[in-house]
């Protein structure tokens, strides 16, 4: 599995010379879980087309060199130091680092006292599109997450709190072999399903309200995202004429979902179905993301997104429409992007 992180890093250096930089210093938990394959806060590291560093303190060493092969470890130095010496040890002229991962005052350290320089991350780029082994996780986290769900719906009762519909979702990930979760998990009931990122608290389920289920697991380091709306009890004509809209605008955002369209294209496609209706100004987020070692990543699939699809990219697309004080309704699954269209990770074993 070393051989796949090595992979990655020699990508990255290539494409650092594309860039005309001689290195980048990333410090971000999912940057380095995706170079080196260690996940945890409090590192921070360099690449090169030289070699690959991680700098750390005396406290945190034993971790990292025990959790990564093919990087060297400098101990106990501060970071300016350190890169001092590697810029004039390996000649390094311009290292990049991610002015959106590094605080303001540790960036312009960088910059004054170790003359590094501000530039987007090309990680982003790298981690957009999936290997193999990344998209048996993302396919794994996909299927326990629809799995989950399915087997929860049925057994949402009047009296149960949002809290306690949330933890029979998550100890059913944990059944189904899943890691942790992915995020924060959202259940919501009644008008609450008009917030799109309602906190589950202690509201009790009613009979004749709407719930809404945004949940994802998380398998080795990989994610996924999905979200389900349903009616308990019986269903008016003004939900179920919503949750028809809302099911169309995201069939409609499935049909843009190809290599060659790009994010605005999958966002235009899933809100012009929901603007037509008269619903656009309800719908009040984008309509989707990527997914990854992040729950968002690149590409992002909203208004004016330049970001290019590309085969084996992974993305949610996710409309929603929310009537504040009545309900909301959001239908969310997780793809990847195929050759010549696309395949859904959230579907359980019998869809």
């Amino acid at each position: 599995m070393s051989d796949v992180f090595a992979d990655r890093r020699r990508r990255l250096a290539g494409l650092l010379e594309e860039k005309k930089l001689d290195g980048y210093l990333f410090g971000g938990v999912s940057d380095l879980a995706y170079l080196t394959g260690f996940s945890s806060e409090g590192f921070q590291g360099l690449v090169t087309a030289k070699g690959a560093w991680v700098f750390s303190s005396a406290l945190l060493a034993q971790q990292i060199l025990e959790g990564t092969s093919g990087v060297k470890v400098v101990v106990g130095k501060k970071l300016g130091e350190a890169l001092r010496g590697l810029r004039g040890r390996f000649r390094l002229k311009k290292i990049g680092f991610d002015p959106q991962q590094t605080t303001y005052d540790t960036g312009r350290r960088l910059v004054k006292k170790a003359g590094l320089m501000a530039s987007p991350n090309p990680l982003a780029s790298l981690r957009a599109v999936k290997d193999a082994g990344e998209m048996e996780l993302l396919r794994r986290a996909g299927r326990i997450t629809a799995e989950a769900v399915q087997w929860t719906i049925p057994r949402v009762r009047a009296g149960m709190t949002e809290i306690q519909m949330a933890r029979m979702i998550r100890n059913r990930f944990e059944r189904l072999g899943a890691s942790d979760i992915g995020f924060e998990l959202i259940a919501a009931a009644g008008p609450h399903t008009a917030l799109p990122h309602h906190h589950p608290g202690e509201t009790a389920l009613k009979r004749n309200q709407a719930v809404l289920f945004d949940v994802g697991c998380r398998v080795g380091a990989y994610r996924s995202d999905l979200t389900r709306t349903f009616f308990y009890g019986s269903m008016p004509a003004s939900f179920r004429r919503v949750y028809r809209i809302v099911e169309t605008a995201q069939k409609a955002g499935f049909a843009a979902v190809k290599p060659g369209n790009r994010g605005k294209d999958v966002d235009a496609a899933s809100r012009g179905v929901i603007k037509k209706a008269g619903y656009g100004r309800y719908f009040v987020h984008s309509t989707g993301h990527g997914v990854g070692v992040d729950i968002h990543e690149a590409p992002w699939i909203r208004d004016k997104s330049p970001d290019a699809l590309k085969p084996d990219m992974v993305l949610t697309v996710e409309p929603g429409i929310y009537l504040p004080g009545r309900f909301g309704v959001r239908i969310e699954d997780t793809l990847r992007v195929t050759s010549d269209g696309y395949e859904i990770l959230t579907k359980g074993r019998n869809e």
